[in-house]
């Protein structure tokens, strides 16, 4: 049945949450489009504090195996690990030498071609949540009513508003998972989500395929994220 729409805690799988976070938050890290925005200028300041105290949430180009990893992006700047929040305060961006010196930063080695015919843009790489020491188990056992989404198939984002549909999804009922539910569409401000996740998993993974889609092109990236939970969630049906 498709879920009855209302505000849940709800958790995420690390497919979902990863997703959430390259989507939007990432994005919302990229320099030039926070130096061409006045409005995700005025919002997107360092040392303002986002998240959770436990949320961090890192860009690195430099892991091993992953598709976003190089060892220089295409301005032949070494690829290093970017964090964009830690413990729920934003600490850095990801640049180009273009952005950083435009901002008085230093770059990061986000400059992205598709290909040889066009110019970098700063685009992440491996993107992914920090792992916390909360178990899946914890996070549902003291929930009366909730939804536990998994996968993503889709979303937008308009600066710091989001709205994204689960690929499926289990009601959660006095701590234990129920009967599956579909059309999960969870919508709501990106800077109050953040503040909600209340438990991060101790089970980071990242997805196996990953594209970015930015001006001309896509680019190979990795998502990444153990499972989270969120107190509030606003929950669209069908």
């Amino acid at each position: 049945q498709p879920v009855a729409g209302g505000v849940y805690p709800v958790v995420c799988d690390p497919e979902l949450a990863g997703v959430f976070a390259h989507e939007a938050f990432g994005h919302l890290s990229e320099a030039d489009f926070v130096y061409a925005n006045p409005q995700a200028a005025e919002m997107m300041v360092l040392g303002r504090a986002f998240g959770a105290p436990s949320l961090t949430i890192i860009d690195d180009g430099t892991l091993p195996g992953l598709r976003g990893t190089h060892r220089y992006d295409d301005e032949g700047t070494p690829t290093q690990r970017t964090e964009l929040l830690r413990d729920g305060v934003l600490v850095g961006r990801l640049h180009s030498r273009e952005t950083a010196a435009r901002m008085g930063e230093r770059p990061t080695g986000n400059a992205r071609a598709v290909g040889y015919r066009y110019a970098p843009l700063v685009r992440m790489t491996n993107t992914y949540i920090q792992q916390g020491d909360a178990s899946l188990d914890d996070m549902i056992a003291d929930i009366p009513l909730g939804v536990y989404a998994c996968d993503a198939v889709g979303g937008e984002t308009m600066l710091e508003n989001f709205s994204f549909s689960a690929g499926y999804g289990y009601m959660i009922r006095h701590g234990k998972l129920a009967e599956m539910v579909r059309d999960i569409v969870l919508s709501g401000n990106l800077f109050g989500t953040l503040q909600d996740i209340d438990a991060i998993g101790d089970d980071l993974r990242f997805g196996k395929k990953g594209d970015c889609g930015k001006g001309p092109g896509s680019l190979p990236v990795s998502t990444g994220a153990p499972h989270i939970r969120i107190r509030r969630v606003a929950m669209g049906g069908q």
